[in-house]
């Protein structure tokens, strides 16, 4: 179970091992020394995550479609990953997937961009809710309890579900969004010049408690 959502407005008002990603690391990075960091070859260990990493995985593969149609990538900026990063842990703390805030101050994409002090011409935003687990969709899933091991059914031999490396997730998120028209014209629009992601993990409820991540991207010029 895979969700996707878009929002779009316009003209309304070098190290290879990751110690810490900060702000800071997207000025001492590109699209070709961003691969060389160790930690994003890791299994992602859901009781620990290193977001920042994560949203930078996201940022850079973004880019790689940018370049493939030939358009000069994103930029980042530290307050729209703000906006991305708060809205995805928003909607996994007050359990809703929308554009649409529960919180009635950051009710729309422009009043979370207001808080941030942005008040852009142009802006947009992809959201998605997707597994942390590199699972094949439609494929029957066997109890993972009690050992918490999630394996497929109807088959002749154990099939573990292994966890996304942080470069496998980012890819298979961007992958979908690439997918859907909708998101891709958001990835692919010219007047959009700077770029923030933000994810936050959660287990799904109705997915015998798999561990999903909530996605944002966040875009401005």
């Amino acid at each position: 179970m895979r969700r996707l959502l878009i929002l779009s407005f316009i003209l309304i008002s070098l190290s290879t091992q990751a110690q810490t990603w900060t702000p800071d690391s997207y000025t001492n990075y590109n699209e070709t020394s961003f691969y060389r960091i160790e930690s994003l070859y890791s299994a992602i260990d859901f009781s620990q995550v290193n977001f920042p990493l994560l949203q930078a995985a996201i940022f850079f593969v973004t880019n790689e479609e940018r370049k493939k149609a030939k358009l000069s990538p994103f930029e980042f900026r530290s307050e729209i990953e703000n906006v991305a990063s708060g809205h995805a842990q928003d909607m996994v703390k007050y359990g809703f997937y929308s554009h649409t805030s529960k919180i009635r101050i950051k009710r729309t994409l422009l009043d979370r961009f207001h808080l941030e002090g942005l008040n852009p011409e142009y802006y947009g935003e992809n959201i998605c809710s997707t597994y942390g687990l590199q699972y094949q969709a439609g494929r029957k899933v066997n109890p993972p309890y009690p050992s918490g091991e999630f394996t497929y059914a109807f088959t002749s031999k154990k099939e573990v579900i292994l966890p996304h490396t942080y470069l496998t997730f980012a890819k298979s998120v961007v992958k979908l969004w690439m997918e859907s028209p909708g998101h891709r014209q958001n990835i692919l629009n010219p007047q959009f010049k700077t770029l923030g992601c933000g994810a936050r993990v959660y287990r799904e409820k109705n997915f015998y408690n798999m561990p999903y991540f909530m996605v944002v991207q966040n875009f401005g010029n």
